[in-house]
């Protein structure tokens, strides 16, 4: 599954969210009640930190040509 920065920001949201004291686990619309799993916070900062690692791009190191000695 490819993640987006919006995924990313969705996440951080559910974790500031849970961290506040937040939490819904159920919802009714229209008379029918839909149920969640609760999440826990080791679990957000685990999916978090997948998103972050397939929406960041890796760094490249860069190393010097010419390694000789200084005069």
């Amino acid at each position: 599954m490819a993640f987006t920065s919006s995924d990313l920001i969705s996440i951080e949201a559910a974790i500031i969210a849970l961290s506040a004291g937040s939490r819904v686990e159920q919802v009714a619309i229209d008379g029918e009640l839909i149920k969640y799993t609760p999440a826990t916070l080791s679990d957000l900062i685990a999916i978090r930190t997948q998103i972050t690692d397939s929406v960041t791009p890796p760094t490249l190191r860069t190393y010097a040509k010419n390694g000789g000695r200084g005069l």
